[in-house]
């Protein structure tokens, strides 16, 4: 890599990708500067120029993957005259795919996201937060078509995450298998859609 004319941004992407190769052959524990500088052609010197710990790249390498996950969340609200009912059971299936197929595929990014728990809680906070805007206008929908009632959406939103963290956190993803862990999720949306309807 010759950085002398390359963009900063664009160096810490390659920094960043390289490290996220290494963190998932090999486990962020094992991964070390001089190695991931060593992919991306520099010194190690020259890398902490770009970041000045493992742990900062670690948390650009979550934000992406948090970043990746909210896009896909989003886009259930996007599917043609989906009811806020089917909306809910699909946030949390594609929550449940998403964690699920990145520890099975990827187990050692389990190491990865002990160290973001433990050093960048404000990551998990922000994610947190990110999935809650998403289930609130699922929320929102219910209430407009008149199927849910709803006295606070955020307070309920924060509540339904809490109720299905088994379904949208990796720390259980290897509690169960892919096909338990679906009809478990169907059960628990089930009930809590029955406790949003709005009753005549």
């Amino acid at each position: 890599m010759s950085t002398a004319t390359q963009n900063p941004d664009d160096i810490k992407a390659e920094i960043t990708e390289a490290a996220q190769l290494r963190f998932r052959a090999y486990g962020y524990g094992k991964t070390t500067m001089a190695e991931i500088a060593a992919d991306v052609n520099m010194s190690a010197a020259n890398l902490y120029r770009y970041f000045s710990n493992k742990q900062d790249i670690a948390a650009v390498c979550a934000r992406q993957c948090m970043d990746d996950l909210q896009e896909q969340l989003k886009s259930v609200l996007t599917v043609p005259d989906a009811s806020a009912e089917q909306c809910l059971h699909q946030f949390v299936q594609t929550s449940l795919h998403y964690h699920y197929g990145l520890m099975h595929e990827s187990p050692r990014l389990n190491e990865l996201v002990d160290t973001i728990s433990q050093h960048h809680r404000e990551l998990i906070y922000e994610r947190n937060i990110s999935m809650e805007s998403v289930i609130a206008e699922i929320l929102q929908r219910g209430v407009d078509a008149g199927d849910f009632a709803v006295d606070s959406i955020a307070g309920t939103s924060a509540a339904i995450l809490k109720s299905i963290v088994l379904f949208t956190s990796p720390f259980f993803m290897h509690l169960y298998s892919l096909e338990e862990f679906e009809k478990m999720a169907i059960d628990v949306v089930t009930l809590i859609i029955n406790g949003l309807k709005k009753t005549n």
